[in-house]
């Protein structure tokens, strides 16, 4: 299998490689060497297609002899965890990103025309670089066990917290997006190639509308995943690795917007040359930093140096030369269109939330990069003395590493709170007026007018929060915007939906984040503090108005354990919550998944802790050499002492050498426990001073371990218990409605773009009333 993988990824590699030189030398003016770098493109395709159809069956068929099957599956994993741990490790991850790539190349041959030879060429260097990156991280790696000489039928399995559907389709979703922010990338270059200044930004714009949404979608995927599985409470933690990806999504929001606005009036065209790059090399400085090591002592998704470091660093700069490069070469020639100098202009708005926007990414990304920045020498010190002063810092011990000793440091999710939002409530500000403003100027009057609405809804519904009790003024100033920002975009739709409902995209993903900032301010600024419980089995406690009944530790078919808790609320139907704990050998660590209990407006989150099983004091789990206390007699088991008699007398008999300390006298008792086939194991206690008994009662010969027992104490037994995390989540769900509705306005975005880049058909071939000129209606106004 691995000289069929690395020859298929050989081949790839060579084929894309091949692609893109001959597209090249096309626009070098040899114009038959097309139908090569179309024959590699399909090639390289098909060949990458082959590598991962073949990953994929290795997985499907459990061939532990392959390394990287070896290490992410095992035989007891589902068959949709078993396909998605593909793209749990490194390989399975960059051969989906470069199979993006490799997909979007046959769409954009027929699509680009004259284009296509400037935008192929990149395009598959790109790809080529994936490859390679996969080539070094082969995944068909033969499995290497020291000493093992037999055939391997078992894997080390996959990570118990990725078991959700979530995680499943999360790391491809991501991975698409930053596929196809890959195409603008390349699709500026070749503007900047042909020296033709326009057209990349009207094919770029769906491109881009299409990588931004579903890289918005991954992100909360992810966060989904994080709230749902890990127990934290929490969905965004400002994680260095979720940052990393945080970032592109920021810039090409920019770039999407100066987009529109060069695709309307022909202005900023530099402005979105330059973001095109930045978006990408984002992308791919969010790969570094999550795949070269360089965060693996600062978060807990990274991954840690395996090879790649170097590679991907000399790639990342070779991208932003080649683009920033060109750019500077075509700088003088690009022309420039002026914007409107009018405050109340769209166009001020577009160029302040473009700034925004990259101001928060450039915020973001050095806070992010704090350890790798750190990590120069000569830096590290005096940047945490700057720092320190204003945020917390983490030398590297957060999760359990030892402190480095040349002074590298890492922002805490402090730096980030304190920083990111005055930016984000300028973005909200802008969001909220914008839509309403004329791309060169706006009459004040007619302004105020349409604002007066939304504003006095956004006036009462801040009230209402502050009833609820939002006191914060940062809060209850986000509220108050984005409520204004929601009422405003509303009347946009409504003002829009007359010329067809596909022009809405736009405003029905500002409605979405609207919603979102709403969600974000009740479920991160106003969750409630977590309250711990520690309740007796059949006891019942209360808190948040609920009531918990601890009933039961469950074992479940697939071998994990749930506390069974029944929560009772006075105005509804008790239910039952299950949160996972258990403890997982495999992994070596304990797994902790909440029960959460969704309402309309909040959510309420259980995350257990931990399960404390029956005590009896009168019993004490020893191996040879410990000590222990049972009542007044001190315990110290020495050995085991077995006479196997089975051979003879059909019966064998485990004794236990103790050695009992009591009221200043010492004793050694060995009490007994007989084994005969086919009968119950019968305990031989022994007699203790004052007239109690020492019994064996159980005990394990492979841990080495005896129960112990002394009867008569009559010692109260400690119930079962199940220790858990109580809180509540105000409007979380605005949070999921909000993405949901910034994912629908992008995919509106995405198939007016697309219809617009079709040719127009004759009027009469549209019945006049029909269903297709009242939904399509805005073709007519695009021609």
């Amino acid at each position: 299998m691995y000289i069929i993988g690395s020859t298929l990824i050989y081949g790839a590699i060579l084929a894309a490689l091949c692609s893109s030189i001959c597209y090249a030398l096309v626009v070098g003016g040899r114009p038959r060497l097309i139908r090569w770098g179309r024959a590699g493109a399909w090639s390289s395709l098909a060949l990458a297609l082959s590598a991962a159809a073949l990953l994929l069956a290795l997985f499907v068929l459990q061939r532990y002899d392959i390394r990287y099957v070896y290490d992410y599956s095992s035989t007891d994993l589902e068959m949709r965890y078993r396909i998605a741990a593909i793209w749990a490790g490194q390989p399975g991850s960059l051969v989906v990103w470069a199979l993006v790539g490799l997909i979007c190349a046959p769409f954009l041959m027929r699509r680009t025309r004259q284009f296509e030879p400037y935008i192929l060429s990149p395009l598959m260097l790109l790809q080529t670089i994936l490859l390679v990156f996969m080539l070094v991280r082969n995944p068909f790696l033969p499995t290497v066990i020291e000493g093992l000489s037999g055939p391997i039928t078992e894997g080390r399995g996959l990570n118990p917290q990725l078991h959700n559907v979530w995680m499943v389709i999360h790391p491809p979703t991501l991975f698409t997006a930053y596929g196809l922010l890959g195409v603008p990338f390349c699709m500026a270059l070749a503007g900047l190639w042909r020296r033709d200044y326009d057209t990349w930004a009207r094919m770029a714009l769906p491109w881009t509308v299409a990588g931004w949404t579903i890289l918005g979608l991954a992100l909360t995927m992810g966060g989904y995943w994080a709230y749902e599985s890990l127990g934290w409470g929490g969905y965004w933690g400002w994680d260095p690795v979720e940052n990393s990806s945080l970032v592109p999504w920021l810039t090409g929001g920019a770039l999407l917007h100066g987009l529109l606005a060069q695709r309307t009036h022909g202005g900023l065209r530099r402005a979105n040359f330059f973001l095109a790059v930045l978006t990408y090399g984002f992308v791919f400085y969010a790969s570094f930093l999550t795949r070269s090591g360089v965060l693996s002592n600062f978060s807990v998704h990274s991954f840690v140096e395996e090879g790649l470091k170097y590679i991907m660093i000399g790639a990342l700069v070779a991208l932003l030369i080649l683009g920033f490069g060109l750019l500077s070469l075509r700088w003088r020639d690009v022309p420039r269109k002026p914007l409107s100098e009018a405050v109340l202009s769209r166009d001020t708005a577009f160029v302040l939330l473009m700034l925004t926007f990259v101001m928060i990414g450039v915020v973001i990304a050095f806070g992010t990069s704090m350890p790798w920045i750190t990590s120069i020498e000569g830096l590290s010190y005096n940047l945490e003395r700057i720092f320190s002063r204003a945020f917390d810092l983490d030398n590297g011990t957060r999760f359990g590493g030892q402190p480095f000793s040349d002074g590298r440091f890492s922002l805490l999710p402090d730096f980030f709170k304190k920083t990111t939002p005055p930016l984000g409530l300028i973005l909200a500000v802008l969001m909220s007026v914008g839509p309403l403003l004329g791309w060169r100027d706006t009459n004040a009057r007619k302004l105020l007018l349409s604002l007066r609405w939304p504003f006095v809804a956004a006036v009462l519904l801040t009230s209402v929060a502050i009833v609820l009790g939002v006191r914060d003024g940062m809060s209850i100033a986000y509220v108050a915007i984005a409520t204004f920002a929601l009422g405003t975009n509303l009347l946009m739709i409504a003002r829009t939906l007359r010329s067809g409902w596909l022009r809405i995209g736009g405003y029905v993903a500002h409605v979405g984040m609207a919603l979102l900032l709403v969600g974000v301010v009740g479920s991160y600024a106003y969750s409630s503090e977590e309250e711990k419980l520690v309740i007796p089995q059949a006891e019942t406690q209360s808190i948040f108005g609920h009531s918990f009944t601890f009933w039961g530790y469950d074992e479940r078919e697939n071998g994990k354990h749930v506390l069974r808790l029944e929560v009772d609320k006075e105005s509804d139907t008790p239910f039952i919550a299950a949160p996972d704990v258990y403890f997982n050998s495999r992994m070596g660590a304990w797994v902790r998944t909440p029960a959460i209990k969704r309402y309309l407006w909040q959510d309420l989150y259980i995350s257990p802790e931990e399960y404390l099983p029956a005590d009896d004091p009168s019993t004490v789990d020893l191996a040879p050499g410990q000590q222990a206390q049972i009542g007044p007699y001190a315990l110290r088991f020495d050995k085991f002492d077995v006479q196997d008699h089975l051979a003879t007398d059909n019966s064998a008999l485990v004794g236990a050498t103790v050695t009992i300390t009591h009221e200043n006298t010492v004793q050694v008792l060995t009490p007994q426990m007989r084994l005969e086939p086919n009968k119950a194991l019968r305990e031989l206690a022994v007699a203790l001073p004052s007239g109690k008994k020492l019994a064996l009662e159980n005990f394990n010969p492979r841990e080495q371990v005896a129960r112990l027992r002394v009867d008569g104490l009559n010692l109260p037994v400690v119930p079962a218990r199940a220790v858990f995390t109580v809180s509540i989540k105000p409007a979380i769900a605005l949070v999921w409605i909000g993405t949901l509705l910034m994912a629908l306005g992008g995919l509106l975005a995405v198939v007016r773009r697309r219809w617009e880049s079709l040719p127009v058909r004759a009027p009469a071939r549209a019945p006049v009333g029909g269903w297709s000129q009242r939904v399509l209606g805005w073709r007519g106004m695009y021609r």
